[in-house]
């Protein structure tokens, strides 16, 4: 009789140890653009306001509140700086024989639709592969950049007439301003020049959403001189 119980009990059993456990669906993996165009690693808080910059190979990226913005060759000017007060206006430097002409932005924001950026650039006289920041520059109209997709836009790129746009001046009011205010050296120099010696030394970037009337509202300059030596 305990063989026949044995038996009818096993049998009772065998189909639920052969039923195989429903498998586990697993949750679709949500990619966020954001982490497409920010870096993998944690940035570096720099201020407690929320301006961040990292960089990472040749691109830096910054982030102001919800906002990211990421750059080739760019580098931060530790300098001038100040993410406490002036948050808004931040400072580069860009890497000797680069541009940002072409290159392209990638921009990130919750209002990335509506995310506005305009580029200008400014002149002035190169003298010994330096700008003369102390005198006179011209600077161009603000221009906006047409976005390529939601996310980027492209660098304007400028013709040579561009690049030597300057004040109306001539060879000999430069030569008397090196004489009066630079070293013999320069002097000496811009005593032998044919040309007027005049390049594109700085390019302003302003990205803002607009007239958004809102406690999120981006409004950021981004200043970044040219190096012309290594």
């Amino acid at each position: 009789m305990k063989t026949l119980f044995f038996l009818a009990t096993s049998l009772l059993l065998l189909p639920a140890c052969q039923q195989k456990a429903k498998p586990v669906k697993e949750r679709p993996v949500q990619i966020d653009t954001m982490q497409l165009i920010a870096p993998p690693a944690p940035l570096v808080k720099v201020a407690s306001n929320e301006v961040y910059v990292v960089s990472r190979d040749s691109t830096t990226y910054i982030r102001f509140g919800g906002c990211y913005f990421s750059l080739d060759w760019i580098i931060p000017d530790q300098h001038r700086n100040d993410f406490e007060l002036h948050p808004d206006t931040l400072y580069f430097h860009l890497a000797h024989l680069h541009t940002i002409e072409g290159q392209m932005l990638a921009v990130t924001t919750s209002q990335t639709e509506k995310i506005r950026v305009f580029q200008s650039y400014e002149t002035s006289a190169i003298i010994e592969e330096t700008p003369l920041l102390q005198w006179k520059h011209y600077r161009s109209i603000w221009e906006a950049l047409i976005p390529e997709a939601n996310n980027f836009f492209l660098c304007k790129k400028y013709t040579p007439a561009e690049r030597t746009k300057f004040p109306t001046t001539s060879m000999q009011a430069l030569q008397q301003h090196i004489k009066q205010r630079g070293s013999p050296t320069a002097y000496a120099h811009v005593a032998t020049l044919d040309t007027f010696p005049v390049a594109i030394s700085r390019y302003y970037i302003r990205l803002d959403n607009g007239d958004k009337k809102t406690t999120d509202k981006i409004n950021k300059l981004l200043i970044i001189d040219v190096s012309f030596k290594g």
